[in-house]
């Protein structure tokens, strides 16, 4: 399950983002990758493994993603990776898939990544699929994910150009959705709507509704539409899990990062 740009579910989506390396390299303290086993959830065709400076060993990286076509696609560009379909269901990414099927026990992992996972997600649905991939960690070992928080502005010089440097991520959110997606969208009504909301924690469905932190799973079946997209903000992320390193971004990247360990 990883980030899209407004595709649904009619067309299978093979991811051409980068930089997912150095990201979580610098959020977990550059740790000796070569030792580690690494299971990369939701990492659609090996991204990570693109960057020149990546020191994963092929042979010791999994990926288990939800999109088969994403599946095959990373098997054919690493044969010496493991890829493996995750046939859970997701109405974005795999409506044919089956509901809250349990994370298959590949067994322990040193480190576990998830790049744009839980933006996708419910938040029952997160706290569910955090606890299992928990009890796959080693005793040290860790997992790490990444989260949009609304209200994070880059500084000056830090986001790439085109990603409206000078807007929230809630606000750049909104404008390339209008840019790219949704021409007729009212951008200013969702604002005014965020803001007088002040998020914690809330999805924004079909580029055209908020739908403020309930506390379980708003979606339910019948009631899927195209697309979604989470905020949460790193304040709420702590009260979620409060054993959680809640770290900010790094540059260039805009998301917020959660490092839980193993719990005892």
């Amino acid at each position: 399950m990883t980030e899209t740009p407004g595709r649904g579910s009619a067309a299978p989506y093979i991811s051409a983002r980068t930089g997912q390396f150095r990201y979580f390299d610098r959020q977990l303290g550059r740790p000796g990758w070569p030792a580690k086993r690494v299971l990369d959830f939701g990492g659609n065709v090996g991204n990570l493994l693109l960057d020149p400076e990546c020191t994963i060993r092929h042979g010791h990286y999994w990926c288990l993603d939800v999109i088969p076509e994403a599946v095959e696609e990373g098997r054919r560009r690493y044969p010496d990776a493991t890829f493996l379909h995750y046939d859970r269901y997701n109405f974005e990414y795999n409506p044919g898939g089956t509901r809250r099927l349990p994370v298959p026990d590949l067994g322990r992992f040193d480190v576990i990544l998830a790049q744009s996972v839980f933006s996708h997600t419910s938040k029952a649905e997160m706290r569910e699929l955090v606890a299992q991939l928990r009890t796959f960690l080693t005793d040290d070992g860790v997992l790490a994910f990444t989260f949009i928080d609304p209200y994070f502005k880059p500084p000056p010089g830090w986001a790439r150009a085109e990603e409206w440097p000078d807007l929230d991520n809630l606000r750049w959110r909104l404008a390339s959705a209008r840019r790219w997606q949704e021409p007729g969208m009212d951008v200013e009504a969702l604002e005014a709507e965020a803001t007088s909301a002040r998020i914690t924690w809330a999805t924004l469905v079909n580029n055209e509704d908020f739908v403020l932190d309930s506390g379980g799973d708003w979606c339910r079946e019948g009631e899927e539409r195209t697309h979604y997209m989470v905020f949460c903000t790193e304040e709420h992320m702590r009260s979620v899990y409060p054993d959680a390193d809640v770290l900010p971004p790094v540059q260039p990247e805009r998301f917020s990062c959660a490092v839980l360990r193993r719990q005892p």
